[in-house]
């Protein structure tokens, strides 16, 4: 069956743009001239594809929050020129953020997410738990996944924390380096270890960003 794409930008030259490189990618098009009908696709689970310009109102990041939350598989690319403003839409959970010179290279390299899930069962606890010997975190399913250095130590911070916990923190125990790209080098972070959960398992990694101060682990969690 011919997976589907939505898109709704703000200028007819991007459109032409994106309609040509689904076309190349032997993606089904559907464009949307409004915010409304657009939210009902997904709902429906029209869409495997989104492409969205954040210049447009409607598509702040709260809304991507919504669409991730209603289409876990969808594949979401967002438009923009501010690499600030973008970064939060990378911690939101959009796939991919670009700017309308490399749009098409961000879709050509669109991956539709596999569909089959694992489903947990109501009589399993659904704890996730994080090796500290074996740097690996497990699902509640009892997925293992093998974790780097760096996503291990930021994880094990999460794990360790009742509360959100702070950029700053991560920054200066995660990440290091250059201060002035450390929000974008988070938000990358996070968005490849959610991936890397759910291509190897079908599992949405529960991490929550709050804008103003962090991230947070939103599921039941414990050491081993």
């Amino acid at each position: 069956m011919k997976h589907t794409a939505g898109i709704f930008v703000e200028h007819r030259a991007l459109e032409t743009l994106c309609i040509n490189a689904l076309n190349s990618n032997k993606l089904g098009i559907n464009v949307f001239s409004d915010a409304t009908s657009l939210f009902k696709s997904i709902v429906d689970g029209q869409l495997e594809v989104l492409i969205v310009d954040s210049s447009i109102q409607s598509e702040d990041v709260k809304m991507i929050e919504r669409y991730r939350l209603m289409s876990p598989t969808l594949f979401i690319i967002v438009l923009g020129e501010n690499p600030e403003k973008l970064t939060e839409y990378v911690e939101a959970g959009c796939n991919a953020v670009t700017d309308a010179q490399n749009l098409v290279k961000a879709i050509n390299e669109i991956q539709i997410e596999k569909t089959d899930k694992n489903v947990i069962d109501a009589d399993i606890n659904p704890v996730w738990r994080l090796s500290t010997t074996e740097y690996a975190l497990y699902s509640p399913v009892n997925n293992q996944i093998k974790l780097t250095v760096r996503e291990y130590k930021f994880l094990k911070l999460l794990f360790d924390s009742d509360d959100v916990l702070s950029k700053e923190d991560i920054k200066n125990k995660v990440i290091g380096g250059n201060n002035d790209t450390a929000n974008q080098r988070i938000a990358l972070l996070v968005a490849r270890l959610r991936k890397k959960v759910y291509t190897d398992h079908s599992l949405q990694l529960p991490i929550k960003a709050d804008y103003c101060n962090g991230y947070v682990f939103a599921g039941l969690k414990d050491n081993l």
